[in-house]
């Protein structure tokens, strides 16, 4: 008998022995598994496995759990768990479960409460350092709005706001700080088309070094101003960064000191070495780069060409650009530096100046937001009394003839110039044309000339 009752407690020994072997490896496996994650928002993210081993961890450490399986009253003698443990191990991992919602609710709770109201003021540092009047009329409505809206703007850029516009709408919490100096005068000229020679290549090469050169102008002249001096030393603190990507990066060593979240704005097209640093997908097979001469759709040959001159364009602005452009900002802020498409990569949203209605459709991120036509006032204003008695003359109809306030109409060479013209007089209808000089020669009687136009009042009067 006594051998029988020796044998029992072998078994029931060795089967205990085997429980807890496999009960071991289960739990190690489920610590393995559980993981705590931390996201930009701060909340904690739990990925436990759905296994009633991982709350058999937690009944084990309690002194009852460990005293039952030490003596093995809630194992069956073939291994398994009793009914009555089961049950006790099933509220345990309700309970754990329950625990474990209310914990993600505190923090879901403590999160919202931590959400900036949107109706509180933030303060904005606006960089803009282009010196082109076009690139920024399209950003200076959003500056303004918002400081309509209350919030606190200090914008860097080389077109600070006019006298008649402070008379107009003073704006008391929008600041500036003018790059314009002695050093460097923003050029207004118009672009005169009779230098322009097409030349396959070497015309794109010479529109990037130019890129290039006005850029490190940029950086030089920016970096140095000594009222962006002042700016970085002071105490001043700001919640929000706008910045224009366009042909420098030099000015993302500003958005690291400051260490906040920034909103990327191109006043252009999205440049392919903003794609490059965003993430945005370039689809080289159908769109073609902003400094190519292809258009749709492309031939293979035109799609490999285009791939190739894409990424040709990203390695010169990552490396040859770069180069130059890191100068001053590591002279301002040390070599230890990070890379600027480091930088670049934290930009939380990007608004670009286009539409798909005129630049065709194209793959974009979800915080890649096209703004085209954001800088068109709401409202038209009276136009001068000569070119509102020539529209209201026109009851054929008006053709209106602008290449934009950047291009010297005048200096077209002149076979283009006399087949425009030609085609132009021969339509029946009047045309309004943009022309810079005081003389037009063979001007067709159906046409009327002006050095300015107010294009947005003509096309919505």
């Amino acid at each position: 008998m006594s051998e029988i009752n020796r044998s029992t407690a072998e078994n029931n020994q060795s089967s205990l022995r085997q429980f807890e072997k496999r009960r071991n490896e289960q739990i190690a496996s489920n610590i393995s598994e559980t993981v705590i994650d931390y996201d930009v928002n701060g909340l904690l993210e739990f990925h436990l496995a759905n296994n009633s081993y991982t709350i058999l961890c937690i009944y084990i450490l309690s002194g009852r759990g460990w005293k039952d399986l030490s003596t093995g009253s809630n194992v069956s003698a073939d291994g398994s768990l009793k009914s009555s443990t089961k049950m006790y191990l099933r509220w345990i991992n309700l309970c754990f479960y329950v625990f474990i919602v209310s914990c993600f609710i505190c923090f879901e709770v403590k999160s919202e409460f931590n959400v900036k109201s949107p109706d509180r003021k933030l303060k904005i540092l606006g960089i803009f350092p282009h010196p082109g009047k076009s690139h920024f009329f399209v950003i200076q409505p959003i500056l303004e709005e918002l400081a309509r809206r209350g919030h606190e703007l200090t914008v860097i850029s080389y077109f600070p706001r006019t006298n008649s516009s402070k008379a107009r709408e003073p704006l008391p919490n929008y600041k500036e700080i003018s790059l314009v100096d002695e050093n460097y005068i923003v050029n207004e000229d118009s672009i005169d088309l009779s230098k322009i020679r097409h030349l396959p290549i070497i015309t794109l090469l010479m529109e990037l070094n130019h890129l290039k050169n006005r850029g490190q102008i940029s950086c030089d002249n920016g970096l140095s101003n000594p009222k962006i001096l002042e700016l970085l030393r002071s105490n001043q603190t700001f919640d929000l960064i706008f910045i224009e990507n366009f042909n420098t990066d030099c000015f993302l060593s500003i958005v690291h000191k400051y260490k906040v979240p920034f909103v990327g704005i191109t006043t252009c097209q999205i440049m392919s070495w903003t794609n490059n640093h965003i993430g945005n997908p370039d689809d080289e097979a159908n769109i073609p780069s902003v400094f190519g001469q292809r258009r749709k759709p492309m031939s293979f040959f035109d799609r490999t060409a285009n791939f190739l001159w894409i990424h040709i364009q990203n390695i010169l602005f990552d490396f040859w650009y770069h180069w130059y452009h890191r100068i001053p900002a590591e002279k301002l802020f040390g070599s230890d530096l990070p890379r600027f498409k480091d930088i670049a990569k934290e930009q939380s949203i990007l608004l670009a100046n286009t539409h798909w209605s005129l630049h065709g459709s194209r793959p974009l991120l979800p915080n890649v937001i096209e703004i085209g036509g954001v800088h068109l006032p709401s409202s038209t204003k009276p136009l001068p009394q000569d070119i509102a008695k020539f529209l209201d003359e026109a009851k054929e109809g008006v053709l209106y003839f602008c290449l934009g306030s950047m291009i010297k109409t005048s200096s077209m060479p002149p076979a283009k110039l006399q087949a425009i013209i030609k085609v132009l007089g021969s339509i029946p209808r009047k045309v309004i044309w943009k022309w810079e000089t005081d003389d037009f020669l063979d001007k067709p009687d159906n046409v009327f000339i002006s050095k300015w136009l107010p294009q947005f009042d003509i096309l919505n009067c």
